[in-house]
């Protein structure tokens, strides 16, 4: 299955498979939730319940003003900067990514293991302020000790010289035999996060907020902690709504059309190789129409991918309001 809409030749005969694009489509929302979800959720119920009122009152418009942030500049920002920069520092870059999640439990950790009047000196909802400064160096630590993990674990005899070479890109295309391009999977995925993040904070922070504080207090009342409220009263209660966060980023995931223009080698390629490019529905429209003639197969099939993608988002949005109406019943939220 193949795409191949034009070639130099006249006896060529042109590929309109739609399979390529689908793939990509779903390839390049997952890495883009992948990455977004996990923060987008976690921020929402850290800043709803924990975070103290005049910093809740800065974040929130913060986060409101990423998200009007035009998707050409994030695609123009992700192709000429932030590509070269992952390809240049890909081992520091996966190094600190893996690590910051685990330090910011180990600080959580940290923080409840300190006794109890160590932790009375400092006001509710500001602990971030003295547990940042040790994700941070967790992470920097992490991105240091890049060069050495990967001189130790991915040397490899280049292929032109035969002499040994500290590159993970070689390594990848040695050791898989899949192809290695710069923007890849994990830009594209890294960037359109980023866009979807604001979208899905928003949704389920108001969602959380929401919450009638007579479920809290007598949660709390009861002798439940901070966190077990948060985890069996209030996400129960705001789940209709976290989900509704959800499905909207995935809409704006599926069908972003610039970042992945920009962003990648806009290839249409069927592999899971997260450092190969992909070619979504919404970029081949974008990059294709103008040079469709109008009633050509060519036209119809741009239209007939429209259409796909139109009916994909409708019928992933139809299931994610039935599920979120059960949800609504079973958990009695109004």
């Amino acid at each position: 299955m193949e795409r191949q809409s034009s070639a130099g030749s006249d006896e060529f005969e042109a590929k309109y498979s739609l399979v390529p694009l689908f793939y990509g489509t779903v390839k390049g929302t997952f890495y883009a939730l992948l990455f977004a979800l996990p923060i987008a959720l976690t921020a929402a119920i850290y800043v709803s319940q924990f975070l103290r009122p005049e910093f809740r009152q800065v974040v929130k418009p913060v986060m409101e003003i990423m998200a009007s942030l035009p998707s050409v500049v994030l695609g123009f920002l992700a192709g000429l900067w932030l590509a070269p920069l992952v390809d240049s520092r890909i081992v520091p870059l996966l190094c600190a990514v893996a690590v910051l999640a685990p330090a910011a439990i180990a600080a959580g950790f940290i923080w409840s293991a300190l006794p109890q009047p160590w932790r009375r000196q400092v006001a509710p909802g500001v602990e971030f302020l003295w547990l940042l400064p040790f994700v941070v160096l967790c992470g920097w630590l992490a991105w240091k000790s890049g060069p050495a993990i990967e001189s130790f674990f991915f040397t490899v005899k280049d292929s032109s010289s035969g002499l040994p070479v500290s590159d993970i890109r070689e390594w990848w295309r040695q050791t898989t035999g899949a192809t290695y391009d710069s923007r890849n999977s994990l830009v594209v995925g890294f960037v359109m996060g980023f866009a979807v993040i604001p979208i899905v904070f928003t949704i389920a922070e108001d969602a959380l907020s929401n919450v009638p504080n007579s479920l809290v207090s007598g949660s709390l009342a009861l002798g439940a902690s901070r966190w077990q409220t948060v985890w069996s009263v209030v996400i129960p209660t705001a789940i209709s709504g976290i989900v509704s966060g959800i499905m909207i980023g995935f809409g704006r995931a599926i069908g972003e059309t610039m970042i992945v223009v920009m962003a990648t080698g806009n290839t249409a390629v069927m592999e899971a190789n997260p450092f190969s490019g992909m070619r979504t529905l919404s970029a081949n429209i974008a990059v294709e129409l103008p040079e469709a003639a109008a009633g050509h197969t060519h036209y119809r099939a741009l239209f007939l991918g429209a259409c796909c993608l139109f009916l994909l988002t409708f019928v992933i949005n139809t299931l994610a309001e039935i599920l979120r109406q059960r949800l609504r019943e079973r958990y009695k939220v109004v």
